[in-house]
């Protein structure tokens, strides 16, 4: 069998290496990189950490808005599939990789996995929710992680035996690295991450986020800095923000896991990051008004700073008052499954593929 998988922004790059080490010896396995990240440090990087083989094809889709970006995939990835044609396609999540991908091979009519499959947050006005229905839509078989998405999925008519197992590869991946994972520092630090264009291409967003989080006086802020959202903050010239922040370029997936695991908490707007989040029992406070992981928000394990009546530091110092609750959430919640989880993905794949 035959089977294109397309990578190309860093959250597939993490969530489906496992898929791939699954597929790659029991398939004639194709990977597309759409190139939608080019940056050493936002791609290669992680391909190299998670041992991901060297690609099929490179789409070269590179930046531009949303339009040009997800029609560059589209026009590439169709010529790709009409040459390969592969008996099915794989595509992750909520990415213009994904959506193009996906379109490009509905109208060939090649079936489309959809892996992260379910996820809402009910809010049309972002580009990832856009993108994730759309491709429920078309696609024949969803991987839900979790099952509040497979719950959506049925509410918006999918048919049960078209939804597989739920649980979602990133276990394996963190299983992958653990033994890498290290104790860098002491946990008497925030783990800031920003690069969502809600917040970046918003200058008094922005703003109100930068000077929020450098008031944090007791504990340090540490912030890899996305190259997007560094582009914005010089472009707005709020570098006099980040007098007591830790500024430190982007950084590789072992390191990021490290520096998530020692923290003491996360300020974040980055789903992939609440995963891991969660994963690793590591509080958050999410920089937006929602989230499309709502299993999150109880007992202060997650708290959206955007919501009505939320601001940041107000969650910052809820969190002070109810760590350990918040703690003790995050543990509780194991919502993404078990390791082995990628594995019996890529055995559920095969079987329905081979029963049609």
């Amino acid at each position: 069998m035959k089977i294109v998988i397309v990578i190309g922004a860093r959250p597939t790059f993490i969530d489906l290496a496992p898929i791939i080490h699954h597929l790659k010896d029991r398939s004639e396995l194709l990977i597309y990189n759409t190139g939608q990240h080019y940056d050493r440090e936002m791609a290669d990087i992680f391909m190299e950490q998670l041992r991901i083989p060297e690609p099929h094809r490179n789409l070269e889709s590179k930046s531009g808005t949303h339009a040009q970006q997800t029609s560059r995939i589209m026009l590439r990835c169709e010529e790709a599939l009409m040459e390969d044609k592969p008996d099915i396609i794989i595509v992750k999540g909520d990415t213009n990789s994904a959506l193009g991908a996906a379109l490009a091979a509905a109208k060939l009519k090649i079936p489309i996995v959809h892996i992260e499959a379910g996820c809402r947050s009910f809010d049309k006005t972002l580009p990832e929710e856009i993108n994730r229905v759309i491709i429920t839509h078309i696609s024949t078989l969803h991987f839900p992680p979790t099952t509040n998405c497979k719950a959506n999925l049925i509410k918006e008519s999918i048919k049960e035996e078209n939804i597989g197992i739920v649980g979602h590869p990133v276990i394996d991946s963190i299983n992958l690295l653990s033994g890498k994972i290290k104790s860098i520092r002491d946990d008497n630090y925030y783990y800031l991450t920003i690069h969502r264009d809600f917040n970046t291409d918003n200058k008094d967003r922005l703003r109100y986020i930068l000077t929020s989080i450098d008031k944090i006086k007791d504990r340090e802020v540490i912030f890899p800095v996305h190259p997007r959202t560094k582009k914005r903050i010089e472009e707005y010239g709020l570098n006099k923000l980040l007098t007591n922040i830790t500024i430190i370029p982007p950084v590789d997936y072992i390191t990021s896991l490290s520096l998530l695991k020692n923290a003491y908490a996360a300020i974040t707007d980055s789903g992939g990051l609440t995963k891991e989040a969660c994963i690793l029992s590591i509080p958050l406070i999410t920089l937006r008004p929602n989230t499309e992981w709502i299993e999150t928000l109880q007992g202060y394990a997650n708290q959206l700073a955007f919501a009505d009546g939320n601001d940041i530091l107000g969650c910052i110092k809820r969190l002070d008052e109810n760590y350990e609750e918040a703690k003790d959430s995050m543990r509780a919640l194991n919502i993404f499954g078990k390791v082995g989880i990628s594995r019996d993905i890529v055995d559920s794949i095969l079987e329905y593929r081979y029963s049609i």
